[in-house]
């Protein structure tokens, strides 16, 4: 069993307990991907599963067999930001910073949203927002 993060091949744990956030921690040493409350209430442990946003704290790693994990380190690389990584930088959109991975990670999930024309209770019109959003490049396999 295999699950692929950041476009490689990893192998499951053996404890089919293990959370997908403590597979990408403690289990491969991913550490963008923040533990904050690890009851789904905080967003810091967000992530994209073929192309979603999830929060990791919630999921067991045996869910998501065969399937495509991108956690921030997958998003963009230092010396090539994603566009939203660059414009956190641009415009000051830290706090402490402790939970900008998930929120960049739900960024780039949200402008895929809009992009396929989900439905949002703050988009009533889509077509407008991708207008003001304009092209964002998404990392492969999210």
């Amino acid at each position: 069993m295999s699950i692929s993060v950041n476009g490689e091949a990893v192998q499951m744990p053996e404890d089919p307990r293990v959370s997908l956030l403590d597979l990408l921690r403690d289990h491969l040493q991913l550490h963008g991907t923040k533990k904050g409350c690890n009851q789904g209430a905080c967003g810091a442990c967000t992530i994209l599963i073929d192309g979603e946003r999830i929060l990791s704290c919630l999921a067991l790693a045996v869910q998501f067999e065969g399937r495509s994990v991108i956690t921030i380190e997958g998003v963009g690389q230092p010396d090539a930001l994603h566009p939203l990584q660059q414009a956190f930088v641009e415009y000051d959109g830290f706090q402490c910073g402790y939970c900008t991975p998930g929120q960049i990670c739900s960024a780039v999930a949200m402008v895929d949203e809009i992009r396929r024309g989900v439905p949002s209770h703050v988009t009533s019109d889509r077509v407008a927002a991708a207008i003001v959003l304009g092209p964002v490049d998404l990392p492969q396999g999210a």
